[in-house]
């Protein structure tokens, strides 16, 4: 099986991070992002982003909240609930992530990470209207983990899938309210969130 990736995604860090929980032999094999957008790659997933999951079968699968879903079903896993409330709350979170937290946390990535990497200058107007939009939404993941000691209840993919896109976000210019940054350092405890390589 192997995972076509991006080190400093933390969409394919998310998968990454299942795999190691599950104890899946994944083969990570790097792309830049200009050579996600093109050849091979572009065939496998359309939309020229990463990750990009492929089995030894040839099936193919993108969209990292797709992907994480997919291997733990796959795997029977304890970090699906079975109960169907409990699984539609840690659906609602993955859902919640993907539409109200990941964008704007791409934007400033793009924008306060590798823009100036590139030469480029941030811009401002598109930093203010994201900043804006988490001061909306992330008070409400902060509340959600001050009650609990994660999003669930238990520990869950929705964990994984929130977590990891919030691991930088001091870099993109963002201090996460005190219950989210605790639940961060919860998260990192785990053995599966130290990435064997960094780099």
């Amino acid at each position: 099986m192997k995972l076509f990736d991006v080190r400093m995604s933390p969409n394919c860090r998310k998968v990454r991070i299942l795999a190691r929980e599950l104890g899946l032999a994944l083969e990570t094999v790097a792309v830049s992002l200009s050579d996600a957008r093109a050849g091979a790659h572009l065939a496998a997933n359309p939309l020229g982003k990463v990750p990009t999951l492929v089995e030894d079968d040839g099936f193919t699968l993108w969209e990292s909240g797709a992907i994480l879903l997919y291997l733990a079903e796959r795997a029977g896993s304890a970090l699906l609930p079975e109960d169907a409330r409990a699984r539609a709350d840690m659906h609602r979170w993955l859902f919640f992530a993907a539409t109200h937290v990941q964008p704007w946390m791409s934007v400033l990535g793009q924008e306060r990470i590798i823009k100036p990497r590139r030469g480029g200058t941030p811009d401002p107007v598109l930093c203010a209207y994201a900043e804006r939009e988490l001061a909306r939404f992330l008070p409400i993941l902060d509340e959600r983990v001050s009650e609990r000691a994660f999003l669930v209840g238990p520990y869950t993919v929705a964990d994984i899938a929130v977590g990891a896109g919030l691991e930088d976000s001091e870099l993109r210019g963002v201090a996460l309210p005190s219950g989210l940054a605790a639940w961060r350092e919860r998260l990192r405890a785990r053995p599966a969130w130290a990435d064997p390589d960094p780099s």
